[in-house]
């Protein structure tokens, strides 16, 4: 959601609270497709956790950011 503020859009910082937890959501169902037998959720959640907090500082296109979390979280894991 945004409003204008002095002719500015200016999006509410509960709702990007909202979309990077839909971020962390998709990104853990990603690797846990593709891994989760082999690992305990807690495990993959931390992973993709440690994975986001590395990567989104440098995202340039957000829509991208759940499957480059999930890649690294998955090389994370594999390397533990």
């Amino acid at each position: 959601m945004t409003e204008m503020i002095d002719g500015h859009q200016v999006r509410d910082p509960h709702s990007l609270r909202v979309e990077t937890e839909d971020q962390l959501r998709q990104a853990a169902a990603e690797v846990h497709r593709r891994v989760g037998d082999q690992y305990e959720e807690q495990q993959v959640q931390a992973a993709v956790r440690e994975a986001y907090d590395e990567i989104h500082d440098q995202a340039k296109v957000e829509s991208f950011l759940p499957i480059l979390v999930a890649r690294s979280a998955e090389q994370k894991l594999a390397e533990r």
